[in-house]
């Protein structure tokens, strides 16, 4: 039993602090809540609307959003596809955070993301352009859950 110590030690070790870690990550936090809302934003992902406040989704602004992304594509004979964007580098920083509200500064580069691999070897061969982002997103606590509630 000696040789196989420090093995069992490990595997009980990580069996008590798997499940800790996991529900750790899995907390909702303002910075979290942006960082995925302006991925899906620039993805033109709809399913962005999961992270906008009940206020913001009655308006339909998310349909008016992607189908206004959808006529500027069209105008320009190109897919709606063309016009995604994924971030290659981000940087999250939570600027006030009040019980019920809070203020997250985003910046970042994004590039043009038809298919993820081509933005990889894209960024590789210096083919395309990386496009700026600072904003500043504005959260409120609703139902217990963090919420975008400004338009981008």
């Amino acid at each position: 039993m000696g040789r196989f110590a420090p093995f069992v030690v490990l595997v009980v070790v990580f069996l008590v602090l798997q499940p800790a870690l996991v529900v750790l990550d899995c907390r909702q936090t303002p910075a979290s809540v942006a960082k995925q809302f302006v991925e899906d934003y620039y993805y033109l992902d709809p399913d962005m609307a999961q992270w906008l406040c009940s206020q913001v989704v009655q308006r339909g602004w998310v349909d008016d959003y992607l189908y206004g992304k959808a006529e500027e594509a069209a105008q320009r004979g190109l897919s709606v596809k063309n016009l995604r964007r994924m971030f290659t580098e981000m940087h999250v920083e939570t600027l006030a955070d009040a019980n019920d509200s809070a203020v997250v500064q985003i910046e970042g580069t994004l590039r043009t993301a038809i298919y993820p691999a081509f933005m990889v070897i894209g960024k590789m061969f210096g083919i395309g352009r990386n496009y700026e982002v600072d904003t500043t997103i504005n959260l409120v606590r609703e139902n217990g859950r963090w919420r975008v509630c400004n338009q981008l």
